[in-house]
């Protein structure tokens, strides 16, 4: 039999990188007996979001995934996280500390954030881990040695990309080892789609684990979460609605010759401000994390900011006090303190489980009267209960792994 290593070694060889194809395999029932008369383990055939047909295990217990977090937190829903054996991005090992400065001297710090699967299996940061970090390139040995029985793959996260070359080179390695690959496409491989792809990527998992019905479960409420800030928000006549701003502190941006970054129509950001918290997207030109100067910003003046995870965590003392955001500390919103921290979600390249969090702190913060009777600290803890199966100390956990002990804080 054909090594993994020997494998990867004639690839390299050969330089074949071919389009990996959408064959499909032929359908096998789920219980099956080999010609011999010997047993053959159970079967089942799952649909990915390809549209290929992919045969694996009836019965996982070795599963690989190259994604920032999203499967594993469906698979600790469905109650099947511990047949993870080796992950493809360090975003669910990692423990994170930031300190700010000030121009007076002041320093402020955070420490021990966490993705929500790192805070709540901290045995994960012990797997074998195939990409370090964004941009990283797959360590295919990694996952090979793993011996997984599939790896599932989550096209348009930070380890992945969008790039259909990127994909097809995966698929290509992972064939060639005789790895089945279940491919996932997030929402931010769907621009313009808004989040409905997310719900069919759970409905996906579902089958790979056979939880389909836990899985519609999870979907639903996902669902039922958005349209309770949707039905909050309904109404507001148009002129009314306030200009926000997405806005990314990524060092990234000053290294670009910029101070930040936007995203503009057609991105699942600016579909979350304006179709979901019903608000307008003060950004209108085209793209997604799109580097803009201080002047362009200043010039859009949004109402509203709203700070995610982008290249670290960025609270709002940072925009009003670091002396590289000097020029910004003119911006209507900081003046005004209507500038708001998402939840500290590591390498967010793409929505994760969590995402009705990051659409209620926007909501409040776009209508905060609209949203006075909510309080997002006791809202997120049910959320954490209810998704994840955890107790109340568990939640609390990580709302704080997740740079949420703010909204308690500041009464928000």
């Amino acid at each position: 039999m054909t090594r993994p290593r020997d494998v990867l070694i004639a690839l390299a060889a050969s330089g074949a990188i071919a389009a990996a194809g959408c064959r499909a395999p032929g359908r096998q029932a789920a219980h099956g007996g080999a010609a011999d008369g010997a047993a053959r383990p159970a079967i089942r055939t799952v649909i990915d979001m390809r549209g290929a047909a992919v045969r694996v295990p009836a019965r996982l217990t070795r599963v690989a995934t190259i994604n920032d977090g999203f499967v594993e937190s469906v698979m600790s829903r469905l109650g099947t996280i511990r047949t993870l054996v080796a992950v493809g991005s360090s975003s669910q090992q990692r423990v994170w500390a930031y300190t700010y400065a000030a121009d007076d001297g002041r320093t402020f710090s955070v420490a021990d954030g966490m993705g929500t699967m790192r805070a709540l299996h901290p045995w994960l940061a012990g797997l074998p881990c195939a990409s370090y970090t964004s941009g990283d390139a797959v360590n295919y040995e990694t996952i090979a040695s793993a011996r997984p029985e599939i790896v599932i793959v989550r096209v348009g996260d930070c380890t992945v990309g969008p790039s259909g070359e990127a994909v097809s080179r995966l698929l290509e390695v992972f064939g060639a080892m005789g790895i089945p690959a279940v491919v996932l496409r997030s929402p931010a491989d769907y621009r313009g789609r808004g989040l409905e792809t997310l719900r069919a990527e759970i409905e996906v998992l579902g089958q790979v684990f056979g939880e389909e019905r836990e899985a519609a479960a999870l979907a639903d409420e996902l669902g039922e979460s958005e349209a309770m800030i949707r039905a909050r928000v309904g109404g507001v006549p148009a002129l009314e609605r306030p200009r926000v701003l997405y806005l990314g502190l990524s060092a990234g941006a000053s290294s670009s010759g910029g101070a930040a970054f936007a995203w503009g129509p057609g991105s699942v950001e600016s579909w979350m401000i304006e179709e979901v918290i019903g608000a307008r997207n003060a950004y209108r030109g085209p793209g997604a994390r799109v580097v803009l100067n201080a002047e362009q910003i200043l010039a859009l003046d949004p109402d509203v900011i709203f700070l995610p995870t982008s290249g670290g965590y960025h609270p709002p003392w940072e925009l009003a006090e670091a002396p590289r955001f000097r020029e910004l500390r003119r911006l209507r919103a900081v003046r005004d303190r209507r500038v708001y921290p998402l939840p500290w979600t590591p390498m967010n390249c793409a929505r994760r489980l969590e995402y009705p969090l990051d659409l209620l702190v926007m909501a409040k913060g776009a209508y905060p009267h609209r949203f006075a009777d909510v309080a997002v600290h006791v809202w997120a803890e049910e959320f954490y209960r209810r998704t994840y199966r955890v107790d109340t100390g568990q939640a609390r956990m990580l709302l704080r792994a997740q740079w949420l002990d703010w909204t308690a804080e500041a009464g928000f």
